[in-house]
C-alpha cells in the first residue's frame, strides 16, 4: 500500500455517515472530470476511451450506491427526490458513455457539485449544534 492509499482508507476510516457522503461526491465528481478528460483528448485512442468507461461506471456505480442507502423512512420526500436524481443522473451517464457527450458530463458534475455542497452545509450544521451542545454543557459544569 502507498501513502495514498494509507492516507485515503485512514481518512473513511476516520469519517462519519456525512463525511463519507460527500466523499463519495468529491469521487464521483473526480471520475466524471478524468471521463470528460478523456472524452476531449480523443474517443479513438483505446486507452482513453477504456479510461471514459471505467470512470463513468465508477461515477455510475457511486449513483447507483447512494441511491441505496437512502433511509427512505426517515428521508420521506427529500429522500425520494434524492433517489429520483440519482437514477436519472445514472441514466445520464449511460448515454455520456454511448454518445461520448461531454455536456451530459458537465450538467452531472454541475448536479453533484450542488449536492455535494448541500450535504457540506448539513455537515456544518450539525457541527454547530454539536459544539453548542458541548458550550451549553461545559457552562452548567
Amino acid at each position: 500500500m502507498n501513502y495514498v492509499d494509507a492516507y485515503l482508507q485512514s481518512r473513511v476510516m476516520g469519517a462519519d455517515a456525512l463525511e463519507l457522503i460527500t466523499m463519495l461526491y468529491e469521487r464521483a465528481i473526480a471520475s466524471l472530470n478524468i471521463a470528460k478528460d478523456s472524452i476531449i483528448k480523443g474517443v479513438d485512442n483505446p486507452e482513453l476511451v477504456k479510461k471514459k468507461a471505467i470512470e463513468l461506471s465508477r461515477a455510475t456505480d457511486i449513483m447507483y450506491y447512494l441511491n441505496d442507502i437512502l433511509d427512505r423512512q426517515r428521508g420521506g420526500q427529500i429522500a425520494e427526490n434524492l433517489s429520483i436524481i440519482y437514477t436519472t443522473v445514472a441514466g445520464e451517464l449511460v448515454r455520456a458513455n454511448l454518445f461520448n457527450d461531454v455536456e451530459i458530463i458537465s450538467k452531472c458534475i454541475d448536479i453533484l457539485n450542488n449536492l455535494r455542497a448541500a450535504w457540506e452545509d448539513v455537515k456544518n450544521k450539525v457541527k454547530e449544534n454539536q459544539n453548542e451542545q458541548k458550550r451549553a454543557l461545559a457552562g452548567t459544569v
